[in-house]
């Protein structure tokens, strides 16, 4: 097994599963996956001791992984998550928050807090995280790194923790988006075709303040040199984001406490602040409520399907600021959550792939993510285009 020294608190449990000699595509990469995947052989963590301590030891492991071992990727470990999958900070008050390597005093981002610190410390080519609202390409924004959410259904969610079966996806973090795309091509998801417009979210990028704005504005100048059309707004404003955040955290807290219930009320499980605040929030809302934004989901999807063409790409920040501080206070954290659902919703209502560009702003030695979104298929092509501005954007690890 190679030898891991987890310098930033990113694992749960190393494994050493012997393969046999695999000369896959995959063959020199070691990956680690977020506790909430089954490895045949081991407990599911999810961010919590004693459901650690009530579940079973996995029989099977997740198609998710074994595909990528079969295609000769070494899987290392597990990495820590929020509670239950439940937060978006990675600040975990059973295990500790794994550390952010680009921005120490920051948060990592969650709920695949560890996966994303695995690889921002160059410590594997490549994990998976799991994203249901913005798990996989928050942390990759804080962490300044590549996040793939992929087109939902494209890849299987069967063996991992779920949230909601509306929502959940299984996500990438890599350093390059060449390894996404080999990843991607491991998953027999090699679609590739060209966008000609970038359309601008402008409500999105007026949530930044100075000088992120300057920064993004910059580096959108130069994405759009790649660009064969003029570049066209894509109107999604304020209060229509607003809603739509209202909808995705009603379907995803609905379908958290749906899976945990049972357990939660007959075991009495201690949880975190944030996780706790959240379960309380889930456990009152009402069925009606559920089908009544599962019913809007649906409209969102169609109002996407309708204003993005198949050659556009969608281009906004993937949160509205640099990541918070670890020492953080609460309310500061809940403020954050809200804004950054604006940002996360769109792809995840959709259905739609997403991938976070990383953005360095060297003055404030933070990261900012620059989200590509295209419609449903064309995860390949968004990696593609990735590529394509990756140095042109002076990205960390250009």
């Amino acid at each position: 097994m190679p030898f891991i020294t987890d310098s930033v608190n990113a694992f749960t449990q190393l494994v050493d599963i012997p393969l046999e000699k695999q000369n896959g595509a995959l063959k020199d990469y070691l990956f680690a996956v977020k506790d909430v995947f089954d490895i045949k052989g081991f407990r599911t963590q999810a961010g919590n001791p004693e459901y650690f301590d009530k579940m079973s030891i996995a029989d099977t492991t997740a198609p998710a992984i074994s595909i990528l071992q079969n295609a000769g990727a070494k899987l290392v470990g597990k990495t820590h998550t929020d509670e239950l999958g439940g937060s978006l900070f990675g600040l975990n008050e059973h295990y500790g928050s794994p550390i952010n390597f680009s921005s120490p005093e920051r948060v990592p981002g969650g709920s695949s807090s560890g996966s994303a610190a695995a690889v921002s410390a160059n410590l594997v080519d490549f994990a998976l995280g799991a994203d249901t609202s913005g798990s996989v390409r928050a942390p990759a924004s804080f962490c300044g790194i590549y996040g793939l959410r992929p087109t939902f259904g494209s890849i299987s969610t069967v063996g991992v923790l779920p949230i909601s079966p509306h929502l959940d996806t299984v996500g990438i973090f890599a350093r390059h988006p060449h390894i996404i795309m080999q990843v991607l091509d491991a998953y027999g998801m090699h679609e590739e075709s060209s966008f000609m417009r970038l359309r601008i979210i402008p409500s999105l990028v007026e949530s930044l303040k100075d000088p992120l704005k300057s920064i993004f504005l910059e580096k959108l100048y130069i994405i759009n040199e790649l660009m064969s059309s003029t570049t066209t707004p894509l109107l999604i404003d304020e209060d229509k984001l607003i809603q739509w955040s209202t909808v995705i955290r009603t379907i995803a807290m609905y379908g958290l406490w749906q899976v945990h219930k049972e357990w939660i009320l007959k075991s009495s499980p201690t949880f975190g602040e944030l996780i706790k605040d959240r379960l309380k929030m889930a456990s009152s809302i009402p069925y009606e409520d559920y089908k009544v934004a599962l019913k809007k989901q649906g409209d969102i999807k169609a109002f996407m399907d309708d204003n993005l063409e198949t050659g556009d790409i969608a281009i906004f920040p993937t949160v509205h600021d640099i990541p918070p501080l670890v020492l953080s206070t609460s309310s500061q954290l809940k403020d954050f959550a809200l804004k950054t659902s604006r940002h996360t919703c769109i792809a995840a209502l959709a259905g739609f792939p997403e991938i976070t560009v990383p953005l360095r702003n060297i003055k404030m030695k933070c990261s900012l993510g620059m989200s590509l979104l295209g419609k449903a298929g064309k995860d390949y092509s968004l990696a593609s285009f990735a590529l394509k501005t990756h140095s042109l954007l002076h990205c960390v690890n250009s």
